[in-house]
């Protein structure tokens, strides 16, 4: 706007700060002509959008009705404090992730697994356990390194790899002789 006002000759420029005072501060609107009348009906949308905002903060603050779960967040004040806010979320986050898996030992590995013996063979889940369970230089099994963990997961996987390494010749396959056509 400013700048806008600028280019007015010096008795139009007073003129139209003297409107825009009036309509922003007492909410009165006065008669323009020429180019005054023509830069406020430009200005008048974002002076209107002003006072709302003014007459809407100013209103006292009603009684909240519902639960405070309901209620919008309290603003912060500072955005030092909006960055201490989200890094302690990135972190209960992190330990979220951190206390199911990342801690486990054999035994929770085998507490994860009972729920699926009946489901896989034996044999298909001493190997996944083997496997796993495999001590790391640090000290902690194999699972505890995975950035991710999901047991029945893993095991579908397991099993899906299981079957694909049986060898071709493995499953009963009919043979000439079986069809009774003679070997010469």
């Amino acid at each position: 706007m400013y700048e806008a006002m600028q280019e007015l000759p010096e008795a139009a420029r007073l003129e139209l700060y003297d409107a825009i005072f009036l309509y922003s501060l007492d909410f009165k609107q006065t008669e323009l002509t020429g180019l005054s009348k023509a830069l406020f009906i430009a200005f008048e949308p974002v002076l209107t959008k002003g006072n709302t905002n003014y007459i809407n903060g100013s209103k006292p603050k009603s009684k909240r009705i519902g639960s405070e779960s309901e209620a919008k967040p309290k603003r912060i004040e500072s955005e030092t404090e909006a960055y201490k806010d989200k890094d302690k979320d990135k972190d209960k986050d992190k330990d979220k992730n951190k206390d199911s898996f990342k801690r486990w030992s054999e035994q929770d590995l085998i507490e994860s697994m009972t729920a699926y013996k009946d489901r896989y063979p034996k044999e298909l889940l001493n190997a996944f356990f083997n496997y796993w369970t495999e001590p790391l230089a640090n000290g902690k099994i194999r699972l505890t390194s995975q950035d991710a963990w999901d047991t029945g997961r893993r095991l579908v996987t397991w099993n899906k790899r299981d079957k694909d390494k049986q060898p071709a010749n493995a499953a009963p396959t009919k043979t000439r002789a079986s069809m009774g056509v003679k070997m010469e």
